[in-house]
């Protein structure tokens, strides 16, 4: 099937999703002094929008104007790369909305616009392999027992590949972060570790919410409840309009009451 099918394919999944009423950050280094039309700026502008406040609307208008410029030039990894940006917001978006299926299928194809954009762009783009990375981490949790093994070593393999790549990138380094926090020990997984690079992702970009975002939920991994609202209000403060933020706040803070119901028992 050539790419121009699956993408008009997807697309046309996601349109009939967002027609049955489906509930359809930071900066990211690419393409730096490659040129640029009216039309990319605008869907750029749009899917930072969606990334950061999970803007269906915004996310669609945005993935159909990057299927528009990759028909118009199919070996252009920068927008397979930015395609896989856009569907990602959408995996959380069905998840908090109890969707699980849907969240699945829009990940799968957003997964496979990653997996298009280090084939295009293997060597220009480090970004594109901590997005991949985000993916197989992200889809881990719809898979069987062994296919999560799989998706997190997937996972660990292209965040280190990024980092490798571009160790500058905060992103990354909290995909770093997160393998370590989900990951079983016998994989690498380590609370600690992933405080450390939470912390360390941070300090490189003090100003993101989402780094914040994951060390509170790490923090809650080790019981530190004060330091995490802590982190989720910093997070929020620092981007009021952050769904994940909002989302992972109020998850969070209906985990911990759950618990307490069942210990109260």
């Amino acid at each position: 099937m050539s790419q121009p099918s699956r993408i008009s394919r997807a697309s046309a999944a996601l349109a009939l999703g967002l027609c049955l009423g489906l509930p359809a950050v930071t900066s990211h280094a690419t393409d730096r002094g490659a040129p640029r039309s009216g039309a990319l700026d605008e869907a750029i502008a749009l899917l930072e929008h969606g990334e950061r406040a999970y803007a269906r609307d915004a996310l669609r208008q945005a993935i159909e104007t990057f299927e528009r410029l990759a028909r118009q030039d199919a070996g252009n990894g920068r927008y397979a790369y930015y395609l896989g940006r856009a569907y990602f917001p959408l995996i959380d978006l069905h998840d908090y909305a109890n969707d699980p299926q849907a969240a699945a299928t829009l990940g799968a194809t957003g997964l496979a616009h990653a997996r298009n954009a280090v084939r295009l762009d293997g060597r220009g783009n480090p970004d594109a392999y901590r997005l991949l990375g985000d993916y197989y981490s992200r889809l881990s949790a719809y898979q069987g027992i062994f296919g999560r093994m799989r998706y997190v070593g997937h996972s660990i393999r292209f965040h280190e590949q990024a980092l490798r790549m571009d160790p500058s990138n905060a992103l990354a380094v909290i995909g770093s972060g997160i393998d370590k926090l989900r990951a079983p020990a016998t994989f690498g997984g380590d609370v600690n570790a992933a405080v450390a690079a939470f912390t360390q992702a941070i300090a490189m970009d003090p100003g993101a919410p989402v780094g914040h975002v994951w060390l509170a939920r790490a923090y809650l991994e080790q019981g530190q409840h004060t330091l995490a609202w802590q982190h989720f209000e910093l997070a929020l403060k620092l981007e009021p309009t952050s769904a994940l933020a909002r989302n992972e706040y109020e998850r969070a803070q209906r985990e911990l009451s759950a618990r307490s119901a069942r210990l109260a028992r």
